[in-house]
């Protein structure tokens, strides 16, 4: 089970007003583009690296996908100050139980709505403050035979886009709706542990508890008719591991991929409840084992962020398939296929194998 200690943290870079022209400084973000989080262990390194030209990218909607404005009709979060007042502060369905969501700026009030037990076991608004930062969120799980947790939404402005530097060039890609995916995400959280030891380990690791988070948002993308921001959220997360390593601690790309290439948007909304699809799912979805991950960590390392070393395409090549599979979608997004596909060939010795078994 989660130890009460660990605090599922999501964070935001910050950036410079001039990308934050009309953007929505509220929870709720519009119908363009809002706020990127990314690892509980480290933010998201966004280049600073000169490049000769920036590639601006939209991403379009995947072939089992619909519009994203698709999911302005689902419930979420309303940012007006007369409707969270009316009806005090949002609740989410966690199995039996309930979530608490509300604003660092209403900390106090939402705790007098909370039982007194509830209470105890979180920590004082300052704490929370001073740990939130620029953040986008906090989520904490708590033991009540009620209330399953408490989401604590930060009021950040939000980044409209994140980017990345290759061979020089600075490439970029839009964000649409980041602060219904985050708050998605640290609901999925709590819906997990909601879950184990009835459909999923009692244990999982921290790592698991990342990816089955995204798992979750995956799902509940489904039922609002689109899984375009499923995909957009793996480019995300490769594009944060690419910048800095330390993200690999919220990778889910491996897993995400696994699961928009073998579920159709039909099949997974054909699991009317979420504990029947990560029952369906969590079996067969890939592992990537402690050893592993460091392997695949130095890997990235020395790939993206290896400074005036040379290349070596034969370093780590026992793990350099896995890397190439999980990043080639998103760098076919940003460089296209054929550049993509060279690119990888001159960094990894295994590329040529990987393509020939591929097509």
């Amino acid at each position: 089970m989660l130890k009460p200690a660990l605090l599922v943290l999501i964070s935001a870079v910050s950036v410079s007003l001039l990308l934050l022209a009309n953007a929505d400084a509220n929870f709720h973000s519009d119908s363009t583009s809002t706020s990127t989080s990314t690892s509980t262990s480290a933010s998201t390194a966004e280049s600073t690296s000169t490049a000769e030209s920036t590639s601006i990218l939209r991403l379009t909607p995947s072939q089992n996908s619909v519009p994203t404005s698709s999911l302005n009709s689902t419930p979420a979060i309303n940012s007006s100050k007369e409707s969270v007042q009316s009806s005090l502060y949002p609740r989410e369905p966690i199995a039996e139980k309930s979530a608490l969501i509300c604003r660092i700026s209403d900390y106090a009030k939402c705790l007098a709505q909370l039982p007194v037990a509830v209470t105890r076991q979180l920590p004082s608004h300052n704490d929370i403050a001073n740990s939130l930062g620029f953040k986008s969120a906090v989520v904490f799980p708590v033991n009540n035979e009620n209330v399953a947790g408490l989401i604590v939404i930060n009021r950040v402005l939000p980044l409209v886009y994140q980017n990345v530097a290759l061979n020089g060039q600075i490439y970029q890609l839009d964000l649409a709706q980041q602060s219904q995916l985050t708050l998605w995400h640290e609901i999925g959280h709590l819906q997990n542990i909601a879950l184990q030891g009835k459909g999923l380990p009692s244990e999982l690791t921290a790592y698991e508890h990342e990816w089955l988070a995204d798992v979750y948002l995956v799902w509940r993308l489904a039922q609002s008719d689109s899984l375009t921001l499923a995909w957009q959220q793996l480019h995300r997360r490769n594009m944060a591991v690419i910048n800095d390593r330390d993200n690999i601690s919220h990778w889910s790309s491996p897993q995400l991929l696994w699961l928009l290439t073998h579920y159709s948007l039909e099949e997974i909304k054909q699991f009317e409840h979420y504990r029947d699809f990560i029952s369906a799912t969590y079996p067969l979805s890939p592992t990537i084992e402690a050893t592993e991950m460091k392997e695949i960590a130095s890997l990235i390392q020395r790939t993206f962020n290896r400074g005036v070393m040379p290349v070596l395409p034969n370093y780590m090549f026992w793990r350099q398939a896995r890397l190439i599979e999980v990043l080639q979608p998103t760098l076919s997004i940003l460089m296209g296929d054929e550049n993509a596909n060279q690119w990888l060939i001159e960094q990894f010795a295994e590329a040529p194998n990987y393509f020939d078994a591929k097509y």
